[in-house]
């Protein structure tokens, strides 16, 4: 399924029929799965946090939500057709739940607007099995993990097999990606922000004509002109970084050299930045004019995790590309983003080496620490940014984890 990146974060190129049908697959595929909704004020949030453009990207499906998305797709000349709204997808899975006996909980919202909610829709579909209703956190930005436990067990013993949540972007995204996995029951999870607002009558929706015209956000400013910052955000900032973002993309990427350590013990070598400790990645750096991949993975990789005895076995035949940000992260110095504002990404050529001598790796530059992990850790280990790069090279790493020993 086709997807177009805006500002950083991709998005399908997908109308509600084929929505609901990778929906049903989903839930009958024994695994998890997380679905996204955008619009152009979690766009722009997800420009600037990388951690969140990272989940945002991650996810099994990336919904254009809002209208600015379908102006915003033209303007880049990869036009996105069809709109998927949170609300509107949020009744289509209740009756898709009515009709195959699919358990909902419902996690978020104020004011008992999840609970007005949970009775409108039972009302709505005479068969729906709403397993769960819970507004939870107060305050979102600052759970406990006894907060954050009890929620997880009242979930697990809802035994529901879709979970929506609505606090709202960035914190359900974040908290759905960090807790998920801990939710076996759970197939599917979808953040829906105030879905359940609209649901329980709390806040009208804008008339189909001003939404079918992209005016909504007009319409939410007359009935909450406290919101006037964030309408701001959405519609002339957005418009201001889309034309930044368009002029970004047509500037040439970098070639990039990376490098997937394997010591004798099977185990991936990764490094986290100095700057953000959370940030585990495996080492990488650029192929210099007149120097070939493989020359550069190996000079890149010795100034990088100081290990002298490296020796390539094998690479992957596609090259990965990414994109640079048009807003980088505070911790990144300026004469780093100086020099690869010259680029809009990496393409990147990713090698398999082995050690043909047992060092010890000492990071160095903007390398704080250095770990070990099982091929089997490392979803859980690396940034979220670089969730699809990993994913990629798990296709290919199996004929590469055989005896790699090294002498002494």
């Amino acid at each position: 399924m086709t997807r177009i990146n805006i500002l950083g974060t991709e998005i399908n190129k997908i109308n509600y029929k084929q929505t609901l049908s990778k929906i049903e697959e989903f839930l009958s595929d024994q695994k998890q799965h997380y679905i996204v909704t955008p619009n152009p004020e979690i766009i722009l949030k997800a420009g600037r946090d990388i951690n969140y453009r990272g989940i945002l990207n991650n996810a099994d499906l990336s919904l254009p939500d809002g209208f600015g998305l379908i102006l915003g797709s033209w303007l880049l000349g990869d036009p996105l057709y069809h709109r998927v709204t949170g609300v509107d997808l949020t009744y289509q899975i209740a009756e898709l739940a009515n009709q195959k006996g699919y358990k909902l909980f419902l996690l978020g919202g104020q004011n008992n607007s999840t609970q007005i909610a949970k009775t409108k829709l039972e009302l709505k579909f005479k068969n729906i099995k709403i397993v769960g209703v819970e507004e939870g956190f107060k305050d979102i930005k600052n759970i406990s993990s006894t907060e954050n436990q009890k929620i997880i067990e009242k979930i697990k013993n809802s035994e529901a097999d879709i979970l929506f949540v609505a606090y709202g972007a960035p914190f359900q995204e974040k908290w759905i990606y960090k807790n998920l996995r801990k939710i076996p029951n759970i197939k599917l999870a979808i953040g829906i922000g105030g879905t359940f607002d609209f649901i329980s009558g709390k806040i009208t929706r804008a008339p189909k004509l001003m939404r079918k015209i992209g005016l909504e956000w007009l319409w939410r400013w007359f009935l909450e002109p406290q919101r006037a910052s964030r309408i701001f955000d959405a519609t002339i900032k957005y418009s201001y970084d889309l034309v930044k973002w368009k002029m970004h993309t047509l500037k040439p990427f970098r070639k990039n050299a990376l490098g997937i350590i394997i010591n004798n013990e099977n185990k991936l070598l990764l490094f986290n930045r100095k700057k953000d400790h959370n940030h585990w990645q495996f080492p990488q750096g650029g192929i210099e004019k007149n120097e070939t991949p493989e020359q550069a993975v190996l000079r890149e990789l010795k100034e990088e995790t100081g290990l002298k005895n490296l020796k390539i076995i094998g690479k992957i035949d596609e090259i990965y590309k990414y994109y640079f940000p048009i807003h980088w992260p505070d911790y990144v110095p300026q004469n780093v983003i100086t020099y690869n504002n010259k680029w809009c990404g990496q393409e990147q050529i990713i090698f398999f080496l082995k050690q043909t001598k047992n060092e010890t790796p000492k990071p160095i530059d903007e390398h704080e620490d250095h770990k070990w992990v099982n091929k089997n850790e490392l979803l859980e280990t690396i940034h979220p940014i670089r969730i699809a790069q990993t994913k990629l090279i798990l296709k290919h790493i199996d004929k590469y984890l055989i005896s790699n020993k090294v002498t002494s």
